[in-house]
């Protein structure tokens, strides 16, 4: 028997879903012992990629095209010949393929995301020897990815409040760093304040809640098994952008 197993939880009851979606933004502790006995991944993984999917439909397709591409290329530092060829490049696809692109990469992006931090952690896992596998951790990636509903509500009000439809893909999300007043001269820093957002952040943090819960691990050696992959692409990043 390993640790693992002696620590393990007496079988409860199903919360069910809905309870369990509550539980994670409220009670996370309580919404880990469900994971942990039945990891089910399919109702929030829907729930995040069809209200992604519906939310840059309506950005995509309220947006004024002409201004939208305009503002992509202004952050871009190429020459006004470079510019002029890619923004030709640009206008000479539809305003429906783009909005195609953007509900299909989000989606694509979320998917893809959920995979590499589940398959992390399940590596992780087959090396200590406890007794994880990929299931419970996709799956509690997928519920703990919930948070982002937030996300999509704040773009949802950003679309509404922004009727001209001169509306910047970097302005959507209200709740990146960027957004919420961090700045930087330095534009791969911005580029990561723009990336990175509260939901995530609590996203993150949830991951380390349950880690911590479910090995009965030390916070740090949760923080560190959790939030490694990211601290390193963030280093390899901020050394090539203040180099």
């Amino acid at each position: 028997m390993t640790d693992t197993d002696s620590l393990q939880p007496a079988k409860t009851e199903p919360a069910g879903l809905l309870n369990t979606a509550v539980n994670i933004l409220t009670a996370p502790g309580q919404a880990f012992i469900e994971l942990r006995q039945r990891p089910k991944k399919l109702f929030p993984l829907a729930l995040v990629m069809i209200s992604s999917m519906v939310v840059m439909f309506w950005y995509f397709s309220i947006v004024d095209f002409d201004w939208f591409i305009d503002d992509s290329l202004s952050t871009t530092d190429l020459s006004e010949e470079q510019l002029e060829v890619r923004r030709e490049a640009m206008l000479s696809m539809s305003q429906t393929t783009f909005r195609m692109f953007g509900v299909l990469g989000g989606v694509i992006g979320i998917l893809l995301m959920s995979v590499l931090q589940a398959g992390y952690l399940s590596l992780v896992s087959a090396l200590i020897g406890d007794k994880f596998k990929f299931s419970h951790w996709f799956s509690l990636i997928a519920w703990t990815g919930l948070p982002y509903l937030l996300a999509v509500i704040g773009m949802a009000v950003t679309i509404v409040l922004s009727p001209n439809g001169q509306l910047s893909a970097y302005d959507l999300n209200p709740l990146t760093l960027a957004n919420l007043g961090v700045q930087s001269s330095n534009a791969s820093v911005m580029t990561i304040l723009n990336a990175l957002n509260l939901t995530l952040i609590w996203s993150l943090l949830l991951v380390v809640m349950a880690y911590k819960q479910w090995l009965q691990s030390s916070l740090f050696k949760a923080l560190s098994v959790v939030l490694a992959p990211y601290l390193l692409i963030l280093g390899v990043w901020a050394y090539f952008a203040f180099t």
